[in-house]
């Protein structure tokens, strides 16, 4: 395999993941929110209104949902948050109860639960809002080729970008990508570009993106790069970014 002479130049950026004691702080407020959200759902079996529920991050015992496209709570399993109650919660799946109902969410998956006829299904999404962390970056929870992964976006990087590691964790066969080098804080690495099948956010799925594959375990979170974001509309406001299919 021959080798490519450039330099593929990307933004590395490693972060600290939420800490225990950020997720516990989510944890009470969801439950404070939780105390006035009974009556709310009493009002929505009455109005027989349907909810959007959609799964951001998935974790043991604890979901972190948006309801009704609102900012995503962190829900410890048993609690209830805007008439929401997480029955059980893994990595992969969560239990959710809506005026009785019970619906399995995927990590990623949307589904629409209530209503007068009693419909609940998963549905791609045109549009997603991401909320800023702690330390002032955007994250998002996604799927490669239906396998979970969370993203860091970066706007600086042009390519998405796995570690090796990632990337065979992924099932993405990245040494049958062209050969080049990438700039790391540990110097040149070999990097394989290739296309992915698939990526998706929240629902909203692109197909046929090229992406980076780094050899060694940098950088730490997965980039989501401008060969994803340059194909939506990006609007960023505050603490917020939606990320929108023209």
């Amino acid at each position: 395999m021959r080798w490519i002479g450039f330099i593929v130049l990307i933004s590395l950026t490693v972060i600290s993941l939420l800490e225990p004691r950020v997720a516990e702080a989510k944890d009470a407020e969801a439950k404070r929110v939780a105390s006035g959200s009974v009556a709310g759902k009493a009002g929505a079996a009455k109005t027989g209104a349907a909810k959007t529920v959609a799964a951001i991050a998935l974790f043991n015992d604890r979901a972190m949902l948006s309801v009704d496209g609102n900012k995503a709570k962190i829900i410890r399993a048993g609690s209830i948050y805007k008439g929401v109650k997480v029955i059980s919660s893994n990595t992969s799946e969560a239990v959710i109860e809506i005026d009785g109902k019970r619906k399995t969410l995927r990590l990623n998956g949307t589904a629409v639960i209530g209503g007068s006829l009693g419909a609940s299904s998963n549905r791609t999404a045109s549009s997603i809002v991401l909320y800023e962390n702690e330390v002032g970056f955007f994250e998002a929870s996604g799927l490669v080729n239906g396998r979970s992964i969370r993203f860091l976006v970066d706007t600086g990087a042009n390519l998405v970008v796995f570690n090796s590691r990632q990337a065979t964790r992924l099932g993405i066969n990245y040494l049958s990508g062209e050969r080049g080098f990438a700039s790391t804080a540990s110097g040149l690495a070999p990097m394989y570009t290739l296309n992915i099948d698939s990526i998706s956010l929240g629902g909203l799925e692109l197909k046929d993106i090229k992406a980076g594959v780094i050899e060694g375990g940098f950088p730490e979170i997965p980039l989501l790069g401008m060969t994803f974001l340059s194909r939506l509309h990006m609007n960023r406001a505050g603490q917020t970014m939606v990320l929108k299919k023209p």
